[in-house]
């Protein structure tokens, strides 16, 4: 879509996104991070390859986790 055509914006709420975030990230479609073909944005498998779609990478938070509790861990065996 062109939206540098004068007569798109026309129409578009003034309140409402402008005219680069509606080109940004109106489309539907995503590229799944394995296979890298488009998929609809929606779905939570990719049908090509069978690929999970989470938008957060897996354990990273896990890993955070783990430290902490080390960390406490180890606080506690210097006071005990």
């Amino acid at each position: 879509m062109n939206w540098d055509d004068p007569d798109i914006g026309e129409g578009l709420d003034p309140e409402g996104p402008s005219a680069e975030d509606l080109d940004r990230f109106g489309d539907e479609f995503k590229t799944c991070p394995a296979c890298k073909k488009r998929i609809y944005d929606q779905v939570e498998i990719c049908p090509h390859c069978g690929q999970a779609q989470t938008d957060q990478p897996h354990g990273a938070g896990l890993w955070i986790i783990a430290a902490a509790i080390l960390v406490i861990l180890g606080l506690l065996s210097w006071i005990v």
